[in-house]
C-alpha cells in the first residue's frame, strides 16, 4: 500500500505592527453600516483585500456558494500584540469551520487601536484545493462575521459571533471605475418615475409608464442613470427598463400614462416600443458610460418618446404598496466620441421556452446569429466594440455565459457569471473591450437548476416562469434593438417519439398529435403532463433537441418587432473556449511551496515565505530541508519523528514550537 507523506504549511503570522503602509483600493463595499468595511483589488492571479472593523476581537471574511457557511471558504484574522495573524478555514456545513490543511491566505499586515481591527491580506483568485472557492468575473457571495474575543491559537475555533454576521453579493473581479468627471454647465438631469402605482396584491406585476423626451433641440449624450428607489421598497422593485419607441404615436397623448404591461389595458402602439436603451435590475447601482462613450437622445433621428417598464416582485401579496420608483438620467451637451447602443439577445420570453424539472443543470441557448448582426451592420464592416453586459435569469437561473463564436470557432465568452444571484443584476463592464463582427454570433448560454421541481417551467414575464437575457452595450450605434431566438414547438414534441404531427391552422407554434391515445391534444399539454420527466434519457434528449435543432429568430432592425418563419439553424462549431487553468504546481513570489508526494523521498525541499507557521501533521519523510526566512513558527503537532532528521536553515527572528522532535541545526 502506497502512503502518502506531506510537509503542511500554515500561514498565520505576520509582520510586526506598527500603521499598514498606504494602498490603493480600486474597489470598497459596506458590509454593515459604520461597522463592517471591505477594500480590494485586484493583481494578476492574486486578490488582496483589507478589512477595517469596528471590534477588537476577531475578523471573518469567505467565499460562500450560496451565501450560507455551508461550503465556503473563510480567513479569520486578528491582531494580538502587536501581530496580526490570518487562518484558511472551511465549511463543510452550517456550524463551525474546520482548519484547511493547505493555508492559502496570506497575511501582509494589520494593526488596532481602542475600537478597530484592520487586517490586509492576500488569497489567489482561483483556489488550487477542493475547498478553495475560486473568484472569478461574475458574481461572489461575500460572507462575513466578526466577535469580540481574540482565538487562543490558530487552531482555536473562535467564539460564535452572534448576529454579528452577513452575506453580501459583490464582483470581486471587476475593472477600477474609471467615472469622468463632467462640466456642470453642460449637464441636464431627467427623473422619469412612477406615479404613485397601487401594486397589485399578485406575486408578479409589470407597469408601463410612458414619457415624452424633453425637446433638447439637438442631440445629448446620456453618460449616466441611477436607479430612484422609494424607501422601503428595495426588494419590491425587481428590474426597470426603458424602451425607445422608433415608430410614430402620438407622444402627447400617452405621455404620462400608464398601464399594466402586456395586457388589453396597454395601448398597441406603446406595446411596439422593444428598443432597450436603459437596464437597471436589483441589486444595481449608478451606471456610468464609458468617457468616450454616450447614448444619443434629443436629435431629430433620435426617439421622441420611451416606455418604462418596471418588474415589481411581491411574493407576500402585500396589498399596500403605493410605488414611484424610477430612474434618474444625466446627460451632457458636450459630445463623446462614440454614440452607444444596447442589444437584448437570448431567448425570446414566451411560454415555448421550456425547462424540464429534476434538472440540476439544463442549458437553454439563445441565438443571436450572423445574419441579424450582418444585416444590422451593413455600414459597419470593421464591427462593434462590446463595453458592458447585463445578465439575467428569474430563479431557476444558476450561470449564464454570453459566448462568441467566429468561423465556427468559440473565442473568450464576452460575460459570464457561474454564480448567478437573481437578487444581484448589475451590468459587468469588461477589462477589455470586445470586437463583435458581422459575420460573428452571439449566444447566451443560461444554466438552470430545476432539480426541486417536479413540473416543467416555462418562459414568462411572472418571477415563477423563466427568461434567459444577456444586454449587450457597445458602440458604434446600429439600427439593431433586439436579437433572439425562440424553439420551435414541433421539435420540442419529438422528445415522445411523436410522428403523426399536424400544425394546428398551419402556425409552427400550434402543433397537435394525432397519434393513438393523444388525438388532437395541444403539444403543451403533452409535454407538461403527458411526458415522464423523471426519466433521464428523456431529460438528455430534450436538452439534446434544445441544443441541436432549428430555431425561429426575432431581428428587430430600427425598433420594429419582427420574427422570422425561416428557421435559424443549430450553431455548429468546431472549437469550444476554455478559460485558462490554474497552474498549481509552480508557486512563485512569496507563495507558499507545498510538497505532498505519493511515496516518503528521500529529501524534500520547502522554502517558506515570511509569516510561516510549519505544521508537520503526517508521518514525516526520511530528510526535510526547509529554509525559514524572518518571523516564522515551526510546529510539529502530531506524529513524532522517529529515525528522521529535518535540516533548517536559519534566519534570525524564529520561534520553534516542537512538542516532540529531534530537531538538528545543521
Amino acid at each position: 500500500m502506497i502512503k502518502k507523506y506531506a510537509v503542511i504549511l500554515i500561514a498565520i503570522l505576520a509582520v510586526g505592527n506598527g500603521a499598514l503602509q498606504p494602498m490603493e483600493f480600486p474597489h470598497t463595499a459596506v458590509l454593515k453600516e459604520d461597522v463592517y468595511v471591505l477594500y480590494w483589488k485586484t493583481e494578476g492571479d492574486n486578490i488582496i483585500f483589507e478589512t477595517q472593523v469596528r471590534t477588537t476581537g476577531y475578523v471573518g471574511l469567505g467565499i460562500s456558494p450560496n451565501g450560507g457557511m455551508a461550503n465556503a471558504d473563510i480567513a479569520i484574522g486578528w491582531v494580538k500584540d502587536g501581530r496580526a495573524y490570518i487562518t484558511d478555514y472551511h465549511a463543510k456545513k452550517n456550524g463551525p469551520p474546520s482548519l484547511d490543511k493547505s493555508q492559502d491566505v496570506e497575511i501582509l499586515g494589520g494593526s488596532e487601536n481602542t475600537t478597530h481591527t484592520i487586517l490586509r491580506f492576500r488569497r489567489k483568485l482561483r483556489g488550487c484545493e477542493e475547498k478553495d472557492n475560486s473568484i472569478t468575473n461574475g458574481t461572489a457571495r461575500v460572507i462575513w462575521a466578526y466577535g469580540d474575543e481574540e482565538p487562543t491559537s490558530h487552531t482555536t475555533i473562535p467564539k460564535y459571533h452572534g448576529t454579528n454576521r452577513g452575506t453580501k453579493s459583490i464582483q470581486l473581479v471587476a475593472p477600477p471605475e474609471d467615472i469622468p468627471v463632467l462640466d456642470i454647465s453642460t449637464v441636464t438631469e431627467v427623473e422619469f418615475l412612477n406615479d404613485k402605482v397601487s401594486i397589485p396584491s399578485k406575486d408578479t406585476t409589470y407597469w408601463c409608464h410612458g414619457f415624452k423626451i424633453p425637446e433638447f433641440n439637438k442631440t445629448l449624450h446620456m453618460v449616466k442613470y441611477e436607479p430612484v428607489i422609494q424607501a422601503g421598497h428595495k426588494a419590491l422593485v425587481h428590474h426597470i427598463l426603458i424602451y425607445a419607441c422608433y415608430h410614430e404615436l402620438n407622444t402627447t397623448l400617452y405621455h404620462g400614462s400608464s398601464f399594466e404591461c402586456y395586457t388589453g389595458n396597454m395601448p398597441p402602439e406603446m406595446s411596439q416600443c422593444r428598443a432597450p436603451i436603459i437596464a437597471w435590475a436589483i441589486g444595481g447601482e449608478t451606471f456610468h458610460y464609458p468617457d468616450h462613450v454616450g447614448f444619443p437622445l434629443g436629435g431629430a433621428e433620435d426617439p421622441k418618446f420611451v416606455v418604462m417598464e418596471t418588474h415589481y416582485d411581491n411574493p407576500g401579496l402585500r396589498n399596500d404598496y403605493v410605488d414611484s420608483s424610477g430612474i434618474k438620467i444625466t446627460f451632457t451637451s458636450k459630445l463623446r466620441q462614440y454614440d452607444a447602443g444596447i442589444i437584448e439577445t437570448g431567448k425570446l420570453v414566451t411560454p415555448n421556452h421550456l425547462i424540464p424539472p429534476y434538472s440540476s443543470a439544463f442549458h437553454s441557448w439563445g441565438h443571436c446569429p450572423s445574419r441579424c448582426l450582418s444585416a444590422a451592420m451593413t455600414n459597419q464592416a470593421s464591427g462593434i466594440k462590446v463595453f458592458g453586459a447585463l445578465l439575467h435569469t428569474h430563479l431557476l437561473g444558476s450561470a449564464i455565459h454570453m459566448r462568441h463564436f467566429r468561423n465556427h470557432t468559440e473565442l473568450p465568452w464576452i460575460s459570464y457569471d457561474d454564480n448567478y444571484d437573481f437578487n444581484f443584476q448589475e451590468v459587468h463592464k469588461l477589462g477589455k473591450e470586445i470586437t463583435v463582427l458581422p459575420t460573428d454570433d452571439i449566444v447566451t448560454d443560461c444554466t438552470y437548476d430545476s432539480s426541486s421541481k417536479t413540473y416543467i417551467t416555462t418562459g414568462g414575464l411572472s418571477t415563477k416562469e423563466e427568461m434567459c437575457l444577456g444586454y449587450v452595450y457597445y458602440y458604434p450605434k446600429i439600427n439593431l434593438g433586439a436579437c433572439e431566438t425562440v424553439g420551435i414547438p414541433a421539435n420540442y414534441i419529438q422528445v415522445g417519439g411523436f410522428k403523426n404531427i399536424t400544425l394546428k391552422g398551419n402556425n409552427p407554434f400550434n402543433p397537435v398529435v394525432g397519434d393513438q391515445g393523444y388525438e388532437n391534444m395541444e403539444w403543451q399539454s403533452i409535454l407538461a403532463d403527458r411526458i415522464d420527466w423523471t426519466n433521464e434519457t428523456i431529460r438528455e434528449r430534450f436538452q439534446t433537441i434544445e441544443r441541436d435543432t432549428a430555431n425561429f429568430v426575432r431581428c428587430d432592425l430600427l425598433g420594429k418587432f419582427s420574427i422570422s418563419r425561416t428557421p435559424v439553424p443549430a450553431l455548429t462549431f468546431d472549437l469550444a473556449y476554455s478559460p485558462p487553468q490554474v497552474n498549481c504546481s509552480t508557486v512563485t513570489g512569496n507563495a507558499t511551496t507545498v510538497v505532498d508526494a505519493d511515496v516518503p523521498p528521500t529529501v524534500v525541499d520547502v522554502t517558506l515565505p515570511i509569516a510561516t507557521t510549519v505544521v508537520d501533521t503526517d508521518v514525516p519523510p526520511t530528510v526535510v530541508d526547509v529554509t525559514l526566512p524572518i518571523a516564522t513558527t515551526v510546529v510539529d503537532t502530531d506524529v513524532p519523528l522517529t529515525g528522521g532528521t529535518v535540516r533548517i536553515s536559519l534566519c534570525w527572528g524564529i520561534v520553534f514550537l516542537f512538542t516532540a522532535a529531534h530537531v538538528l541545526i545543521a
